[in-house]
């Protein structure tokens, strides 16, 4: 189901984000976008979905081809996960 969340984590290669939503942590790869979300950007998708996806970036008024790495009930949990598959 689509719902909405906010970016609260990028890696430091910016390929892997953290999305924050109603029920939890999204960890996101970025497939193509690298380096266009910010912290605070508002998107929309699927967070429950896993593998290949799209999400709805709201400042950038376009769609974001994604693989979904998964969704966590704790911040730190997807955090962690981002940082270590996505370059810290």
């Amino acid at each position: 189901m689509q719902s909405t969340g906010a970016v609260i984590f990028i890696s430091r290669n910016q390929g892997m984000v953290v999305v924050q939503h109603d029920d939890g942590f999204a960890v996101v790869e970025l497939l193509g976008d690298e380096g266009e979300l910010e912290v605070g950007d508002r998107v929309s998708g699927d967070w429950d979905a896993l593998g290949g996806e799209t999400i709805r970036a709201s400042r950038l008024q376009r769609n974001m081809d994604v693989y979904m790495q998964g969704s966590w009930g704790f911040r730190d949990h997807a955090i962690r996960i981002a940082r270590n598959t996505g370059g810290g």
